[in-house]
């Protein structure tokens, strides 16, 4: 499984893009931005699964496996997750803003975008420094869900089992939308339904997870990815051009033809069921050039890309609270101002969530995975022989990311 242990440095340049998209989306700058996150699905289903076939010949037992995995993603994810909710635990009290702190047993629990999409008053505005987090119960949610398909599901049928759930997705998110609509009677809102569900977007992690597993065969045959990626081209092309069509059929000319494709309010003719595996199909083209090294991808592998990628969680995490605080002292509203004036705030927004990320990654972060590492994790990873057994080596996808 060596082939599986190599850390792709791309994939740390593709992080930091995705991060960014986030902001600048947040920062009024980027309407589909918000894809950033789908990016981010994709390469997770992508470094998970890596990780599982890296150690299939280092740890034995599937309760054992899942214990591994599970610790990982634990020791990854949760300590700075709970670092971020203290702080504005801290911040909602010095507020006096009590009624807020109730989100804090959804977010512990990982629940909050049940919480966003069925619990909220639309009359009461969330914390802004909360509602990016659904996204993290979207993927604790997946990764309960994922050891079924990589552990349990014999072999042989791990990839025929993933490619149907794959192909299954728009009608997964078709049903979802036609069993929701009725609570509300909202177009929108049902829309809002689909893109915060869990189970709408489990394609995206299953197609990355996808990719790792034929990733030899996309090496062997470099030529097999540029198919892919003018398959996947063509797709957002035939789909634009479709919806295009529709909004223009609709009365809507000039700029506005081009709304609500793949930025905007996407709800109508069914809009919420497609645009998601378009998106994703996208990543997947992105995410296969990088890991073939194709022309341009030496970009995502520069210091500064890799550097912010490694990091990247840890930004995604801070800079709402960081947005939050410029336009609680500021008093400004980003839409509202000019592009120039975003493009400044967008600037001192990236530059400070950088430097919180890093001040946390290097302090906080990385000491708690290696004392988890040193005391639940190691001596987990070894053979059942033990005395034979080596452990699996430090260069390995899990133990970097």
């Amino acid at each position: 499984m060596a082939a599986f242990e190599k850390r792709i440095v791309e994939i740390d340049g593709l992080r930091a893009i995705a991060m960014t998209m986030v902001i600048a989306q947040h920062c009024g700058l980027l309407p589909f931005g918000w894809t950033g996150v789908w990016l981010f699905y994709v390469i997770s289903g992508f470094v998970i699964t890596r990780g599982f076939l890296a150690e299939d010949d280092a740890v034995h037992g599937i309760r054992r496996r899942f214990a591994v995995f599970m610790l990982r993603r634990c020791f990854r994810i949760v300590p700075v997750y709970l670092l971020y909710l203290a702080l504005n635990a801290v911040l909602l009290v010095t507020l006096n803003d009590f009624g807020h702190l109730r989100d804090l047993l959804y977010l512990g629990t990982f629940t909050f975008n049940w919480y966003m999409i069925f619990g909220y008053n639309p009359e009461t505005p969330g914390w802004s420094a909360f509602g990016h987090l659904w996204t993290l119960s979207v993927e604790e949610q997946f990764y309960l869900f994922f050891p079924w398909i990589a552990l349990v599901v014999p072999v042989r049928s791990r990839v025929p089992i993933t490619l149907c759930l794959i192909i299954l997705g728009p009608v997964i998110r078709y049903l979802y939308a036609e069993a929701v609509a009725p609570l509300r009677n909202d177009p929108e809102w049902t829309a809002f339904a689909v893109y915060a569900s869990s189970i709408c977007h489990f394609d995206a992690f299953l197609l990355g997870s996808l990719i790792a597993r034929f990733e030899p065969n996309l090496r062997d045959k470099p030529h097999i990815s540029t198919i892919l990626s003018a398959i996947a081209i063509i797709l957002v092309v035939v789909y634009a051009a479709i919806y295009v069509g529709i909004n223009r059929s609709l009365g809507a000319t000039g700029i506005d033809a081009f709304r609500n494709v793949i930025s905007g309010v996407l709800f109508g003719q069914h809009r919420e069921v497609f645009v998601y595996i378009i998106i994703d199909l996208f990543a997947c083209a992105v995410l296969i050039h990088a890991i073939l090294q194709r022309p341009f991808s030496s970009i995502l592998a520069s210091r500064i890309f890799v550097a912010v990628g490694r990091i990247s969680y840890g930004g995604y995490l801070f800079h709402a609270l960081l947005l939050w605080g410029l336009r609680y002292v500021l008093e400004i509203h980003f839409r509202e101002l000019p592009i120039s004036e975003r493009a400044l705030y967008f600037a001192a927004v990236w530059i400070a969530t950088i430097t919180v990320a890093y001040t946390s990654f290097q302090w906080f972060e990385t000491p708690i995975a290696r004392w988890a590492r040193a005391r639940f994790i190691d001596h987990r990873v070894y053979k059942v022989e033990r005395r034979t057994a080596e452990p699996l080596r430090s260069g390995s996808v899990l133990l970097k990311e």
